[in-house]
């Protein structure tokens, strides 16, 4: 954004700024890669999990962003009432619940990093860095 603040619309990942938001590195190639190495005999009827190299968490992302975008970005997390609040508006409330109880509470782990991507394709997956850096013009950075 072009304040440089970062307020996230998802709520329950957003608001717990230590939490993992993901194995940062699914991107295009990684995926791309492990489709090619999953069409050879042996993966029939398998559905592996992939992820990069890190957990990062939502101010990590933006951080990397801004280290790589050579300008000053900020992840202001919400708190839990306004993450409610902003979800009520067109979430039926079990559903808000249940987000809060998978992503606050830890109910599921949603980024653990795998060797998957190494052990399909030969290669470890790129960091959320390194993708951020191969797409900084993209992302209104000066390549």
């Amino acid at each position: 954004p072009a304040s440089g603040v970062h307020r996230p619309r998802l709520a329950p990942v957003s608001h717990v700024p230590e939490h993992p938001l993901v194995a940062a590195g699914r991107h295009e190639v990684t995926a791309h890669r492990c489709a090619l190495a999953l069409t050879e005999p042996g993966h029939e009827g398998t559905a592996p999990s992939l992820s990069g190299p890190q957990a990062l968490t939502p101010a990590d992302l933006v951080a990397t962003l801004a280290n790589v975008l050579g300008r000053p970005l900020r992840y202001e997390p919400l708190t839990d009432d306004d993450a409610r609040a902003g979800m009520a508006a067109d979430t039926p409330a079990p559903f808000i619940d249940a987000f809060f109880r998978v992503f606050s509470d830890g109910e599921y782990d949603d980024a653990p990093v795998l060797d998957t991507v190494q052990a399909l394709t030969g290669r470890e997956p790129r960091s959320f860095a390194e993708w951020a850096r191969a797409h900084v013009a993209e992302l209104g950075g000066v390549p």
